[in-house]
């Protein structure tokens, strides 16, 4: 069965009364069709991007009644949308234009000039509505390093976002069975070595103690940051977990057979399961918190989560299929700082603009958000200035500091015999009982998604001799490249070469993907065939892009590049951690019994030589780009306050995923949610 007559009978089965019932009869009452009628509107906020953040902030500073709030969303509305709504479908919005910007790099020159895919949600609910779903938290101390770079102001730390975390979700604990099913619950192997590069370092830390000078951090209090591993719990219980919050958080209750026998690997060569994955201990593999509704059996996402449930209020307005495209300043400054009214959007074409008397606000995602900055004059004058545009505030962090989690998939095709998600399309009557299934009790293996989590630094795989050549490597490039770089990148390498000794601080993700999914150079399942992919993707890359306009016409994309591979820690790690898959787990009982072949690349593929060239070609975002709009001093290249403000305005926040100063060890859905509802705080505060 081909996955388009698979969907058809999915979708034939499901029906759309269905869908209505499970999104409760959602309505549009607050959306504007008329562009006209928004712009005639006075708004205390106008929020750019409904998205996962944009729509958080607006739905909780709507609950001011005083106050008016307006929503700029490109997308559209979508309820009861089966592509979005069934959890199974995750994946099949991307590249279709009704949902995604379908942004790619431009050429990446270490893969050999590749172009990589950057889905982005272009619907109302943003990437929430279109992403794999997958609701996890990062280690504590990593927020330590949020925190320390910004000198402690803010409350970016771990205990500073907890409450938020909970805020945002209504938390259903796995069933018993599914903690996880038959996996045994070894403890971490009590052989980890725990490695000290610091000594190792201190030839970097010397030179950034020197450029840090100015500032007022110092290397000292970057190492104590990036030690901090303390406030963990020794259970899960709901000192963690929201129990009422807008977005639903929930466990698989459908498994592949691979499931066991691959947990059981993992936990015969050291990696222990996680049962407290959301405490800010994140290490080992875990069974993840998805957003997804178990009781309606659908993707909970930004749209019925923060929209649907004010859009009859009459102070939050939402305009969808409108594009922004400059903020407008007032003629005078305010004691300096410069101050948005406005913000211009188009629509079919025309141009209108939305005033806005307290703050702009702009959620509009890590290539959206600096876009509009610089085509609104904040920015490097030596990038806006060539375009003929002035420099209303000249903050060169712009656009800076793009990190994200490259990933390298290897496949591998199943003995036959055994429950994957391939079975839905090698087996045209097990794919109609699912969707009938589905329709009738909302669960199965339609409601299922990717379940299998591991997070482990480098310890877990890599020899001590091994790690130490890749730091002392890593430590020669940055101090000889010290004078280049930029104050931020500087403090981020202290304490990511502090990380690297931190065994709390995970440096590579795998995820256990059971079913075919296109990879390096298969692209395209075989007939009748079972799989599973196991991707390993890097989760504290040193290596730094960009996202800069190249045109002052505001409907062109921005370039987008991630320098992927630019620092050769990176090209290292994720080369070791391909090697740990195919040589490693793919070799170990019990999982090596279900394995058929080595698909992906293939069994004739065995040097160091040939694992790079697959990289080259199998490299791919984990969707997870971040930092553009960094929180951070604007001295060390930052562009937004511990308040969110942008250096140099009075009143423009920057609420999405852009303001990461550093990546996590998680996927970025759930945090991303935890700093809309902070940011809502912060700005209520304010006023």
């Amino acid at each position: 069965m081909t996955v388009l007559s698979f969907r058809s009978v999915l979708w034939s089965c499901l029906g759309v009364s269905f869908l209505k019932l499970a999104h409760a009869r959602l309505e549009e009452r607050g959306i504007v069709t008329s562009p006209e009628a928004f712009e005639a509107m006075n708004f205390d906020f106008v929020i750019v991007g409904g998205g996962t953040a944009g729509l958080t902030v607006a739905a909780r500073l709507a609950e001011e009644e005083g106050w008016t709030v307006g929503v700029i969303e490109a997308g559209q509305y979508r309820p009861n949308d089966a592509i979005i709504d069934v959890p199974k479908n995750f994946g099949t919005a991307v590249g279709n234009a009704n949902y995604d910007w379908i942004y790619t790099t431009v050429p990446q020159t270490n893969l050999n000039g590749k172009q990589v895919r950057h889905p982005r949600g272009k619907v109302l609910g943003g990437s929430s509505a279109i992403n794999f779903e997958i609701f996890n938290r990062p280690a504590k101390g990593e927020f330590s390093g949020w925190s320390a770079l910004n000198l402690g102001l803010g409350s970016w730390s771990w205990s500073g976002l907890l409450p938020y975390f909970k805020k945002s979700e209504t938390y259903k604990p796995p069933r018993p069975e599914d903690v996880f099913p038959l996996a045994s619950t070894t403890r971490r192997r009590a052989f980890q070595r725990r490695q000290n590069t610091t000594e190792a370092a201190d030839a970097f830390f010397t030179a950034a103690d020197s450029a840090l000078g100015p500032t007022a951090l110092n290397v000292d209090d970057l190492l104590a940051a990036a030690s901090d591993g303390s406030d963990t719990v020794s259970k899960r219980d709901d000192a963690y977990h929201g129990s009422s919050g807008p977005v639903h958080a929930s466990h698989n209750e459908w498994y592949s057979d691979l499931a066991n026998p691959y947990i059981l690997s993992m936990n015969n060569l050291g990696v222990s399961t996680n049962f407290n994955p959301d405490s800010g201990d994140n290490v080992g593999i875990y069974n993840t918190p998805a957003s997804v509704d178990r009781d309606a059996g659908v993707r909970s996402y930004a749209a019925p989560a923060y929209y649907a449930p004010n859009a009859g209020k009459t102070n939050f307005l939402v305009l969808t299929g409108a594009q922004a495209t400059k903020i407008n300043w007032k003629s005078s400054d305010d004691n300096g700082l410069a101050v948005a009214e406005s913000v211009s959007f188009v629509v079919n074409g025309v141009s209108y603009s939305a005033k806005a008397s307290k703050e702009v606000i702009l959620s509009g995602g890590v290539f959206n958000t600096p876009q509009l900055l610089e085509l609104s004059g904040v920015g490097n004058p030596s990038i806006l200035n060539p375009l003929g545009i002035t420099t209303k505030i000249n903050l060169p962090g712009v656009g800076e500091n793009l990190q994200d989690h490259p990933y390298v998939s290897l496949s591998f095709t199943v003995k036959p015999g055994y429950h994957t998600w391939d079975e839905l399309r090698n087996n045209a009557t097990f794919a109609a009982q699912a969707a009938a299934q589905y329709a009738a009790t909302k669960d199965g293996i339609l409601a299922s998604n990717v379940g299998v989590l591991s997070f482990f630094p480098l310890q877990s795989f890599l020899s001590t001799s091994k790690i130490l050549s890749i730091v002392s490597t890593l430590v020669s490039d940055l101090v000889s490249s010290t004078s280049s770089m930029s104050l931020l990148r500087i403090a981020q390498s202290v304490l990511q070469l502090a990380w690297l000794s931190n065994q709390s601080i995970p440096q590579v993700e795998i995820v256990m993907i059971p079913g075919f999914n296109p990879t390096g150079t298969v692209t395209a399942p075989a007939a009748g065939t079972n799989y599973m992919i196991l991707t390993a993707a890097l989760q504290h890359p040193f290596s730094r892009g960009t996202v800069h306009i190249t045109s002052t016409d505001p409907l062109t994309k921005p370039a987008i590049d991630p320098k992927y591979l630019s620092n050769a820690f990176d090209k290292t790690v994720l080369l070791e951690a391909v090697k740990y898959i195919r040589n490693t787990i793919a070799t170990s009982a019990p999982i090596s019994n279900f394995i058929a072949t080595f698909n992906d690349p293939p069994a004739s593929s065995t040097s160091d030589a040939q694992y790079e060239d697959y990289m080259k070609v199998a490299l791919e975002s984990l969707k997870h780009p971040v930092g553009t709009s960094a929180l951070a001093p604007k001295e060390l290249g930052g562009v937004v306050s511990p308040q969110l403000l942008v250096h140099g305005s009075k009143n423009i926040r920057v609420v999405d995923a852009g303001i990461f100063p550093m990546h996590i060890s998680a996927h970025a859905q759930c945090t991303t949610y935890a700093i809309g509802e902070k940011a809502a705080d912060i700005i209520k505060a304010s006023w």
